[in-house]
């Protein structure tokens, strides 16, 4: 198959560059190039023949080869710049020149040996595993269809194992052939080189055979050009706008192209979707509006009759439970007039109880030794006994203690430290003329520290002359204004970080203050404890309070609903005469509704069905289906068709464009075909 496939490519370059016919005025290029193995050109000779179809007596051509000379009759040219006029007489001109242009694709050879790089040449002398590799240059974005012969040696190659090539045999001899196609898209997959892996004996290889051209491409391309007539882009955005809006369930847009007739039919289907569901709702509401009216007759009639059988009942029950009722509201009027007469004797207990815990509290205050503190306790009451005790609390607050205590020692702490501001003020000052030392050394190329600098100096390695320098240098620096607010700055910092430190550890070994806030934390622990236990007393008072209260209430209450009670066992008795003759007419309406409504229930289930399991699905499913096909169909018409075409459309224009070697007139078309010998030696 491999070599079936390099047959006919080769025929393809071949016959495209020979073939006559293929245009009016075509320039036919062939252009030998012989090369190294590493792709250096070695000479270009450019063959030209302008097919003169139309038989024209003159020919003007452009060029920018040297030496030209006519090699296919005695046609006569001139020159001027790089305009070239031929005499052709009706005729075909055949001519050549040379060049130093570089061609537009090369060749290149790369050969290891046991995975080292060596020359082809140096191979004839050596034995081991190589790959020999062709890869092609490509000096302009060029698509261009490569087929290499390379001629192998009798003896020398073993094993041999190709990749994008294969072995013919040519009048007895061996010739391995590879194919490439240089410059075209990555995403095509197309090799761009090919290799040989076998094993070497002193093989010996001598030249190889390049025919590359870019004709066979562009003619390929041209052919589909003029078999496609549509306007691909614009076929591709209206199938994207329709696949967009059937995703989006919006109305479809109008198209010009292929995509004309789909719309149509689209529409014109949703469209009859969309009108049998319309008329599947409407008789859906008509039933559904008259089995309603049904329902609210056949209900009302119901109600009616249920209401006046209820009524009936309950009007009897009503008469009976009145009667037992106003029974009920004498006794309960009776007991709560009792239970009135307890309310003093509970209220009265609870305060004494009350008076006796707080009568306790004062003495335990008085005993507390609070007074000898500094701290007057009042006498605690019922009213006032959460805002005296909250006052001592706020008093005997440990922190606020501490805090005080702070506030009267940080005074005498910061008279002592600032009597020795002076000694503080040098050995910040000695600190910060240690960094600005380090600065000035760094600055004159001496990394180093001022402990390394003090021991340089002391060991004679700084000179007098430079120790003076860096001392003036210094000094200037601290007499710097900067200089002096930085030393002030951490003076006074250092100042209020030794009091703070001083007034801390003074507080923490004084142990007559210690004890003064372990003392004050006691009691403030102990009062917390006795206000939470009258909360708790003066809760109790409160809630019996409330309990005597309500009943006082209930008994007012008990007797009005005594004598409500005898008048509603007066009113029901009469009630319950007129709802019994109420009740027998609503059965008779009732018994006529119901007919009325089963026929209406059996037309509402039809039409109901017909619209939600008919019409509302069969719509459901084809709008669904439509998404659903839209949805797959989106990523080629937005991802896959647009790469594929934007990758024809490089290749074609890379092909047409660049194809030619020499300069090409306007009014002709040039068929470029390179012959490449690569001279391995």
């Amino acid at each position: 198959m491999k070599k079936q496939i390099i047959a006919l490519l080769l025929t393809a370059i071949m016959v495209l560059g020979c073939v006559p016919g293929l245009a009016d005025n075509t320039k036919h290029e062939r252009v030998y190039v012989v090369a190294a193995a590493d792709g250096t050109v070695k000479s270009i000779t450019d063959n030209i023949r302008l097919e003169n179809a139309d038989g024209l007596d003159e020919i003007v051509d452009q060029t920018l080869l040297n030496a030209i000379q006519n090699v296919g009759g005695q046609e006569t040219f001139k020159l001027d710049g790089e305009t070239l006029t031929w005499q052709a007489l009706g005729k075909d001109i055949t001519y050549e020149g040379t060049s130093e242009k570089a061609p537009a694709i090369l060749p290149t050879v790369t050969l290891t040996l046991d995975n080292e790089e060596i020359t082809v040449d140096s191979l004839k002398e050596k034995t081991g595993d190589a790959v020999l590799t062709v890869a092609y240059q490509t000096n302009e974005p060029l698509s261009a269809l490569s087929i290499t012969m390379l001629p192998l040696p009798d003896t020398g190659i073993s094993d041999l194992k190709l990749e994008n090539a294969t072995v013919i045999t040519v009048m007895g001899h061996q010739v391995l052939v590879g194919w490439a196609v240089p410059g075209i898209d990555e995403e095509l997959k197309l090799p761009t080189s090919f290799s040989a892996s076998f094993h070497a004996d002193h093989a010996e290889l001598n030249w190889m055979m390049t025919l590359a051209s870019s004709d066979p491409i562009d003619a390929v391309c041209k052919e589909l050009d003029e078999r496609i007539s549509l306007d691909l882009h614009s076929e591709l955005d209206e199938a994207e706008s329709l696949l967009t809006a059937l995703q989006n369930g919006e109305a479809l847009p109008e198209t010009t192209g292929k995509t004309k007739d789909i719309v149509l039919k689209i529409n014109e289907l949703n469209d009859g979707l969309t009108q049998l569901n319309d008329g599947a709702v409407t008789l859906a509401n008509g039933a559904a509006q008259l089995s309603d009216g049904a329902s609210a007759l056949k209900n009302g009639a119901a109600q009616l009759n249920n209401g006046a059988s209820e009524l009936a009942g309950g009007a009897a029950e009503l008469s009976a439970g009145a009667a037992d009722a106003e029974g009920g509201a004498a006794l309960l009027d009776t007991g709560l007039t009792t239970i009135i007469a307890n309310n003093e004797v509970l209220n009265n207990g609870a305060q004494t109880i009350f008076a006796a815990i707080l009568t306790s509290a004062n003495e335990q205050l008085a005993a507390s030794g609070l007074d000898a503190a500094g701290i007057e306790v009042p006498e605690l009451t019922a009213e006032n006994y959460a805002d005296v005790l909250d006052a001592v609390l706020a008093q005997l607050n440990p922190e606020g203690l501490r805090a005080a205590a702070q506030e009267q020692v940080e005074p005498v702490v910061r008279a002592q430290v600032e009597k020795n501001v002076d000694q503080v003020r040098a050995a910040v000052e000695e600190a910060v003329q240690g960094k600005v030392l380090e600065a000035v050394l760094q600055a004159g190329g001496q990394d180093m520290t001022a402990e390394q600098y003090a021991q340089a100096l002391e060991a004679g390695r700084i000179s007098s002359e430079q120790a003076s320098m860096i001392s003036a240098a210094v000094e200037q620096q601290m007499a710097t204004e900067e200089v002096k607010a930085q030393v002030e700055t951490a003076v006074q910092q250092q100042v209020e970080q030794l009091i703070q430190e001083n007034t801390e550890a003074y507080l923490a070994s004084d142990e007559t203050v210690a004890a003064k806030l372990s003392a004050a934390q006691t009691a403030y622990e102990s009062l917390n404890a006795l206000k939470a236990q009258l909360d708790q007393v003066n809760t109790f008072v409160t809630g019996i309070r409330t309990y005597t209260d309500g009943v006082s209430q209930a008994a007012q209450g008990a007797t009005a609903l005594h004598t409500g009670l005898t008048q509603l066992n007066e009113g029901a008795a009469a009630l319950s005469d007129g709802a019994a003759t109420l009740s027998e007419g609503a059965a008779s309406l009732s018994e006529g509704t119901d007919s009325l409504y089963n026929g209406t229930v059996e037309l509402k289930v039809g039409a109901e069905a017909l619209q939600s399991e008919g019409t509302q699905k069969l719509k459901a499913a084809l709008i669904d289906a439509e998404k659903e096909a839209a949805e797959k169909l989106m990523p080629y018409v937005t991802d896959n068709l647009p790469r594929a075409l934007r990758i024809y459309e490089e290749t074609r224009d890379n092909a047409r464009n660049n194809s030619g070697y020499d300069l090409r007139p306007e009014n002709m078309k040039t068929v470029t075909v390179y012959i490449i010998r690569t001279d391995l030696q």
